[in-house]
């Protein structure tokens, strides 16, 4: 991010929350990818989806290394072909292609909807763990630290560790209890 748009993204988010301190409003803060880091649910999810992606990228890579390979002995065979056959063959490579090209979008929008399938829940846990803290706690804002609009913060106003302790408890998700 350029430091025009990490100071215009600063500049927003103290303008944002200056109505709110003069309220007497409270703003809290996570961190983010702390939670995500930590909470097992969250990791046992990137794990699967890990091995979803592994599996996917080596169906791509054995697709796009048998049309290079085609494509090779095509390059080493055509200067002995046939124009029809040359055409044949070519046209055979465009096609072999254009699969492998859409069996690759195809796995990765189905690596996409995995993805959705396995974080929503997780999502929705910490969406409902925060927002039982926000209420409990009077927080007009809690904001993600590992975004830039956050440039300091007080510690004290730090409610990761209470996130992550509530998640491991269970509150918010069924998954959890």
């Amino acid at each position: 991010m350029s430091i025009s748009r990490l100071g215009a993204a600063a500049l927003l988010a103290l303008l944002a929350a200056a109505p709110l301190a003069g309220q007497g409003t409270k703003v809290g803060y996570i961190n983010a990818a702390t939670v995500w880091s930590e909470y097992a649910p969250a990791q046992e999810a990137e794990g699967q989806l890990t091995a979803t992606l592994a599996g996917s990228q080596a169906e791509i890579d054995k697709l796009q290394a048998d049309w290079q390979q085609q494509a090779a002995e095509f390059q080493q065979q055509q200067s002995t072909m046939t124009p029809e056959a040359r055409q044949r063959r070519e046209q055979q490579l465009m096609d072999l292609d254009t699969a492998w090209r859409t069996r690759a979008e195809e796995l990765q929008r189905q690596a996409a909807e995995r993805r959705d399938e396995l974080f929503a829940p997780i999502n929705a846990a910490i969406t409902a763990v925060l927002e039982e803290i926000r209420v409990e706690g009077n927080y007009g804002l809690i904001l993600d630290a590992t975004s830039t609009a956050i440039l300091v913060a007080d510690p004290a106003l730090d409610l990761t560790q209470e996130v992550l302790a509530r998640l491991q408890a269970g509150s918010g998700s069924e998954e959890g209890r």
